[in-house]
């Protein structure tokens, strides 16, 4: 499956065969409840897949001669191409397949005859002639026998008298074949004088986008610009935005507005504009630091009190009383060595920056660069390697066949997760380390980079890495999902871990002076601010996902076209705990700008206040951090109380970090 955002397409191979299309039919979704503590309250959603509402095809197609090959694989488009016999270049489909493209687009070539097949069946097809239409454009009207209409435009070539002619209710077929003929589809929409729209748009076609973008101070410009082919009434394609992007397009593309709408398979309602190119707006919060940090805070420095700090530094003197190397090599994870890397980062920065203690901010330093020694060295448990085929740098944990192990990294399952511990870890060395006259970051600059690059590189220049392998710039987050096939499409688990990569980046970037790394951090971090607070994020103001599973106020695992409200390790019915906290962790400075305070205090309201007393484990401390994000005093309270219990950590959480965060941000409120 391909999930283009509107239009969701896949292969067809029995049956039928060619390439199918569907879209989201909202009244079509499977609900169900499967929580026992949410009585009543649906658990997930997901669209049927599979319906292919039409499938472009050929008459000489058949079971033994349908071939598909895939070509210009970029961050955000891919273009597939089918034939009768494999390596047949002259007698083929091309079907362009780009995010947020107003028609799916199929151009024959050779002597194919085009072929429309439909797996719920044609009960109208009818022509639309039109005088404002140019000659060689002609327009049809599908109705299926599920009550959708579609539009179906077909570019003829000049001196063809080429037509598409219903055959049966399964079947439009050419009446013969014209090289260079274009037939594109696309949902009617709900008022007919809306189709305007889509007969100025008819005869192009985007083939690929790019991302491109500018900051200056605060304010921060990007846009999607499509590249197209083919001619249009109006030399513009149609293009759908999703709801996170119409919330901050630039007045030049709200001005393109059509007023068409077409649900989404995840993400809400789309909206059509007839442009190239969606420009969008996002301001930056330049607030954001090494030091703890929440929306509304006074921007006066932190202050803490005597006995504040007097905990402080016994609790970090404690918490430091270990062997840090050794703890982080102990790990059989990228994943958890991060976690107790960046674990220790955080310690020394309150040691330097709140406590002012130089001789253990020193000696910390010391050990925080011996722990990353093996990495650099690449000694540790499962050494990285430079993978030539996907072009990344990977886990080595695979490579004897356990798919699952380091959670399916070798795979690319996760990586931004795992790095962005490592990248914000070494940001805190490098920084630290210049306060005492080294180089460190300098000199293991390459090293660090090469994480960044892995997971969001931005530039077709540098041929070692893909454009922005994890962040879906169009999408305003990131996936987790690597090389595995789902039929659901990609996912994505943890949001919280996601943002913190670009958190992780954006700090990186200032350590090394990489204005252009720093801003792009700052601008995913935004982006993503504004898609997660209506995807995965649920108040009960949210219109974007359905009313049935707001809520849970959290989404759970996010699909492209399923919201499962369980995590991989765990279900909601024995552990709340983990659906919740999941996308809480790492609480950061920059968790705020995310995770906005008025949503966590309704999510504490509603969900964490009903479970948070039944648990006794490392997710404890993680839910308590959050609490600190709408009301610090009552988390320092958990953190300071004489009744702590270091359970209440997990292997990235530091109660030094937990009770500097709460405790600073409570005094600055």
């Amino acid at each position: 499956m391909i999930y283009a955002y509107p239009y969701i397409l896949f292969w067809k191979t029995v049956d039928y065969y060619g390439f199918g299309l569907y879209h989201t039919n909202d009244s079509d979704r499977v609900y169900a409840s499967v929580d026992t503590n949410n009585v009543g309250v649906d658990s997930y959603f997901f669209n049927p897949v599979g319906n292919a509402e039409i499938i472009f095809s050929a008459t000489s197609f058949s079971s033994t001669a349908n071939n598909v090959s895939v070509s210009n694989t970029e961050s955000m488009s891919v273009l597939i191409n089918l034939s009768a016999t494999p390596g047949d270049t002259v007698n083929t489909i091309e079907i362009p397949i780009v995010e947020g493209m107003g028609f799916a687009t199929a151009i024959y070539h050779g002597d194919l005859v085009p072929l429309l097949n439909t797996l719920i069946g044609f009960s109208t097809f009818t022509e639309e002639l039109s005088s404002a239409l140019p000659t060689n454009l002609q327009k049809y009207r599908v109705t299926l026998f599920n009550g959708i209409e579609w539009l179906v435009y077909v570019t003829v070539p000049e001196g063809s008298d080429f037509t598409l002619v219903s055959e049966d209710q399964f079947h439009v077929q050419g009446s013969g074949s014209a090289d260079g003929v274009i037939v594109q589809a696309a949902v009617a929409p709900s008022e007919r004088s809306l189709e305007t729209y889509y007969d100025q748009a008819a005869g192009q076609y985007a083939v690929s986008a790019t991302v491109q973008g500018s900051v200056e101070c605060t304010d921060a410009t990007y846009s999607f610009l499509y590249n197209t082919e083919g001619t249009s009434l109006s030399n513009s394609p149609l293009i759908f935005a999703l709801p996170h992007q119409v919330a901050s397009l630039a007045p030049v593309t709200q001005n393109a507005a059509t007023g068409i709408t077409i649900a989404s398979s995840s993400k809400g309602t789309m909206s059509g504009y007839l442009t190239n190119e969606l420009v969008l707006q996002e301001t930056l919060e330049n607030n954001i630091g090494w030091l703890p940090w929440v929306q509304g805070m006074s921007s006066v420095p932190l202050t803490y009190t005597a006995d504040q700090l007097a905990l402080l530094a016994s609790t970090a003197n404690d918490e430091l009383n270990v062997n840090i190397a050794e703890t982080v090599a102990n790990q059989d994870s990228m994943y958890y060595s991060g976690k107790a890397i960046d674990k220790y980062a955080y310690i020394l920065l309150v040691v330097s920056e709140i406590l002012g203690d130089e001789a253990v901010a020193n000696a910390t330093l010391q050990s925080l660069k011996s722990a990353f020694q093996p990495f650099l060295e690449n000694t540790e448990y499962y050494p990285l390697m430079y993978d030539t085929k996907f072009l990344g740098v990977t886990s080595t944990a695979n490579n004897d066949g356990d798919t699952g192990a380091d959670f399916g990294a070798g795979y690319y399952n996760d990586h931004h997760f795992h790095y962005g511990y490592f990248v914000h870890a070494a940001a805190v060395v490098g920084y630290i380390d210049k306060k005492f006259g080294g180089t460190w970051a300098e000199d293991n600059k390459d090293w660090v980079n090469s994480l960044v690059r892995d997971v969001a590189n931005p530039s077709a220049d540098d041929s070692y890495f893909p454009i922005s392998r994890m962040f879906d710039w169009f999408g305003g987050h990131s996936w987790a999902a690597g090389l595995f096939a789902s039929g659901d499409g990609k996912n994505e688990e943890s949001s919280s871990e996601d943002f913190n990569f670009a958190y992780g980046m954006k700090m990186w970037g200032n350590v090394i002076g990489d204005q252009s790394m720093e801003a792009r951090g700052s601008l995913m971090l935004a982006i993503t601010s504004r898609a997660l607070n209506m995807y995965f994020y649920y108040t009960t103001t949210n219109t974007v996902e359905p009313q049935q599973i707001l809520p849970n106020k959290i989404s759970g695992i996010f699909f492209e076209n399923k919201i499962d409200y369980t995590t991989y390790f765990g279900a909601p019915n024995t552990h709340p705990e983990y659906v919740h906290g999941i996308h809480m962790l790492p609480i950061t400075p920059a968790s705020s700008l995310v995770r906005i305070p008025s949503y966590v205090s309704e999510e504490w309201a509603d969900q964490i206040s009903t479970f948070i007393d039944n648990v006794d484990s490392g997710w404890t401390g993680i839910l308590y951090l959050n609490e600190a994000l709408f009301n610090a005093a009552s988390s320092y309270s958990f953190f300071s109380s004489s009744d702590w219990s270091d359970n209440y950590l997990d292997g990235g959480q530091s109660r030094t970090w937990s009770l500097a965060f709460s405790g600073g941000v409570s005094n600055a409120n």
